[in-house]
């Protein structure tokens, strides 16, 4: 069973990637991620970890801030 939510290490390491292009999808908001009680850590959803995800030129899934954003529009 896959876990739900995984490190920002693990989640490189399941697309084969470096931590840093990973931290770039997060900021474009091809992956969905997030920091549990403002911490430090930051907490991937791994089910937005998919290649059709990645190179799609519209991601199906948008950052919490993204969303946040748009319901104020």
């Amino acid at each position: 069973m896959m876990k739900k939510f995984m490190s920002r290490k693990e989640a490189a390491e399941e697309l084969g990637v470096s931590t840093r292009q990973l931290d770039r999808y997060i900021r474009d908001g091809r992956v969905k991620a997030f920091k549990p009680y403002n911490g430090m850590r930051v907490l991937v959803h791994s089910d937005s970890l998919t290649q059709a995800n990645l190179q799609s030129p519209v991601p199906v899934f948008s950052n919490f801030e993204t969303a946040k954003n748009n319901k104020a529009i």
